[in-house]
């Protein structure tokens, strides 16, 4: 990992190019974990960013729920999932060590111009901490960090890859409905393009009559 983000680091050198970070007031903060692990999570900062890349890139290759073409560069990755998003960090609560980056923000499977509905994110756990109770916990974290921060938000839109089983009932717990499938949209590890499921919660302190309009 350490020389994939000095690898990283030279390659963000070179482009030049620093997205805008979006702080979140009521971070940093301290969440208990269901194994009753305590992190503190905190907004990411500029040299976190090749480390979270990183983490994605070594899930991507281990097949652990991020496609290959979602991390095709440097630049586009942070255009389009770091830019203008909500980045978080999350370090054990005893000894500091990263543990988990997770983030949100507009989704692209809206039909209005304003991003009035978020994407559930991208969230990267290490290995010895990747089970569905972290996976649930941060999913939830990041739900109610978006009610606090973002009063217009009026629904939750996800995806995921249908073969990435370990998170599948993440959302179907959560109350997310599916809403739709994209054929062949992911290039997996092992399963070459496989299909994307799509799903959606509303907000519940949203009053919307006809949630196919957002």
């Amino acid at each position: 990992m350490r020389l994939a983000v000095v690898q990283i680091l030279s390659e963000v050198a070179e482009l030049g190019y620093h997205p805008q970070l979006v702080d979140s007031p009521s971070l940093p903060t301290k969440l208990t974990m269901g194994d009753g692990t305590q992190i503190i999570i905190r907004c990411m900062r500029h040299e976190d960013i090749p480390a979270f890349i990183a983490a994605l890139r070594t899930d991507a290759a281990a097949g652990q729920g991020y496609g290959y073409d979602e991390l095709s560069n440097l630049d586009f990755f942070m255009r389009y999932y770091v830019d203008g998003y909500r980045n978080v960090v999350a370090q054990l609560a005893q000894t500091g060590d990263v543990v988990a980056y997770a983030n949100f923000g507009p989704t692209p499977f809206a039909r209005t111009v304003d991003p009035i509905i978020i994407d559930s994110g991208n969230i990267t756990i290490s290995p010895q901490y990747r089970h569905r109770k972290w996976q649930r916990d941060f999913a939830k974290f990041n739900t109610r960090l978006a009610d606090a921060s973002l009063s217009y938000i009026k629904g939750y839109q996800g995806d995921m890859a249908v073969i990435n089983l370990p998170a599948y009932f993440v959302p179907i717990r959560m109350n997310y409905t599916a809403n739709g499938i994209l054929p062949r949209a992911i290039y997996f590890k092992d399963h070459g393009w496989v299909d994307v499921l799509l799903y959606f919660r509303h907000n519940p302190c949203f009053n919307c009559d006809v949630l196919a309009k957002l």
